[in-house]
């Protein structure tokens, strides 16, 4: 698995909480917020230096003032926690070392290498467990004659393929990465840029796999949409698959980016609710 990207993914969303947090100290008003009874009613006051002077100012009917001195010790409170994970995080994601079963067996000495791989390991065990019925675990684990075949990978633009999953794939992008670690740790079999004719149009949809009636399905990871060049290049594309008989919600499921990502949520939730249904 990517483990430093999901721990990047993890750290940048602490960071870009900090950053808002910190925003909203610098911007709120002086002074902290106290409570004390007053007459059998609480009384809300402002509490704050000035000159020197300890000032406590009546602020009871002031709701946008309460609103703002209660969202102040909030963000305070927050930074106390957000600020040493993003430490702590950063420091895991330098000294962690990946694992990987595959990896770990290239490292052994050579005489090692004539032993099957059941001798080591057993690769099933080794899967993130998705808590699967057993009706979907035979769903998923009939399509694996289907998935060790071999079939034509895309060579569009074949340089671009510069991120490595676990398995050895070469992929466009580190959300492509994501999504195939999560679709193997689920262990359903999926090609990678497949190659297909379909009423006479060619295709090649990032993830391809067999549906429950034998039929293929696809899903494509749209991506980036905020770049006009790239949404331009997508349209033409979904439109070329439209052609050829792909219809999202039918047999082609879409995945896009926010500010540039996909969460690992988000993609097993896909995977949960639009996949695994179709197996």
């Amino acid at each position: 698995m990517l483990y430093q990207d999901q721990l990047q993914e993890i750290v940048s969303c602490y960071e870009n909480k900090t950053e808002w947090f910190i925003q909203r100290l610098a911007s709120a008003p002086k002074g902290s917020l106290i409570c004390q009874p007053n007459h059998g009613q609480l009384q809300f006051l402002q509490l704050y230096r000035e000159n020197g002077k300890r000032i406590r100012r009546s602020i009871t009917h002031n709701e946008p003032l309460k609103r703002a001195l209660a969202q102040k010790e909030f963000a305070r409170k927050a930074l106390e926690i957000l600020e040493p994970n993003v430490t702590t995080l950063r420091g895991a994601i330098e000294h962690i070392i990946p694992f990987d079963p595959d990896e770990i067996l290239r490292s052994m000495t050579k005489g090692y290498a004539k032993l099957p791989e059941e001798y080591f390991f057993d690769r099933d065990l080794l899967s993130i467990d998705l808590h699967l019925d057993g009706e979907r675990e035979a769903r998923i684990g009939r399509h694996g004659e289907w998935g060790a075949r071999e079939y034509e990978q895309s060579r569009y633009y074949e340089e671009n393929k510069t991120v490595e999953t676990s398995r050895g794939e070469f992929v466009r992008s580190k959300s492509e990465a994501l999504i195939l670690e999560q679709i193997y740790d689920a262990m359903i079999e999926v090609h990678y840029e497949q190659v297909q004719f379909i009423n006479g149009i060619m295709i090649a949809p990032d993830f391809t796999f067999e549906g429950d009636n034998g039929e293929p399905f696809y899903w494509e990871h749209v991506g980036l949409l905020d770049r006009p060049d790239y949404a331009r290049r997508n349209y033409n594309k979904l439109k070329r698959y439209y052609n050829a008989g792909l219809v999202p919600g039918d047999n082609l499921i879409l995945s896009f980016e926010n500010h540039g990502k996909i969460s690992i949520k988000q993609i097993n939730a896909i995977i949960e609710y639009e996949v695994m249904p179709r197996l």
